[in-house]
């Protein structure tokens, strides 16, 4: 008994943290700057990695504060139950990047000030727009799935200008932004009940389960295509190919297998760990 409670505390700590979506986010970074052939910026590497953990653990907690110490799911109680301690931890992590941001190449300044504009208007259509016109949240899955794909992608390139290769690029932006969409729909498809419970409305709500979990077939099997497609004409290596194909079977047994993967919110952990696969392979990446 005592080891299941300790198997059941260690996802939920993971899953509420957010802790994966900040060592996922370090090693696509690494994983993208050794796809394009460029040298990777641990600093950058640090900052993405902070800065997308902030993000998330911020939306998080306002979800938490919008609905109170009754929230059906334990990340959003929790960001509730502990809202101090979190928000001194988001403060911190604020400080950090600006600390980091004296180490940057002036080439990231504009760019970081595009992506701080764009979480700005996600923040501001989440919690103010969405208020009066609900309607709104339909593109939250799209929206964020966007902004992520530019993170992780894009970064990586900005030292390396003018970029040579630009079909590569394009191959691998809509690849990746399908496996980011596909993720964020399995995340919405297994949540629906406790986000109706707790009145937030997403894609869910719009198109049902069904029809959602097609879309989810959709998006992983269109991804397959621009994978295939990437590969034949030599945008990634073979153990690239493996690792992108790992993600997508991932993401295909989580909506195959919906009971096992509904339990523990198991969804969510395998979903976020798809990001640290590259880490394994580092050493037959180049």
């Amino acid at each position: 008994m005592k080891r299941n409670y300790s198997y059941h505390s260690f996802f939920n700590f993971i899953n509420t943290y957010s802790i994966l979506v900040a060592v996922g986010s370090f090693s696509s970074y690494l994983f993208f700057s050794d796809l394009f052939n460029i040298k990777p910026n641990y600093i950058v590497a640090s900052g993405l990695s902070i800065g997308l953990w902030v993000i998330y653990t911020l939306d998080h907690l306002l979800d938490g504060l919008s609905i109170g110490g009754n929230a059906s799911s334990v990340r959003h109680r929790e960001h509730f139950l502990k809202h101090k301690q979190i928000a001194r931890l988001i403060l911190f992590g604020s400080i950090s990047l600006i600390v980091l941001s004296f180490w940057l190449p002036e080439t990231y300044y504009s760019y970081i000030v595009i992506l701080c504009a764009v979480t700005l208007l996600h923040f501001w259509i989440n919690y103010t727009l969405s208020v009066r016109f609900i309607t709104l949240r339909y593109f939250k899955e799209v929206f964020v799935a966007f902004v992520v794909t530019i993170g992780f992608v894009i970064t990586p390139i900005l030292e390396a200008q003018p970029f040579k290769d630009v079909n590569q690029l394009i191959h691998i932006f809509i690849f990746f932004y399908l496996i980011n969409l596909s993720n964020l729909f399995l995340f919405s498809y297994f949540d629906k009940e406790r986000d109706q419970k707790d009145n937030m409305i997403t894609i869910a709500h719009f198109y049902g389960l069904d029809k959602l979990r097609w879309l989810i077939y959709l998006g992983i099997g269109v991804s397959f295509i621009v994978l295939a497609i990437s590969y034949m004409y030599g945008y990634i290596s073979g153990v690239s190919f493996l690792i992108f194909l790992a993600m997508q079977t991932t993401l295909l047994g989580i909506i195959i297998f919906p009971s096992f993967f509904r339990t523990n919110d198991r969804y969510r952990f395998f979903g976020d760990l798809v990001y640290l696969y590259p880490l394994i392979t580092f050493s037959f990446l180049g």
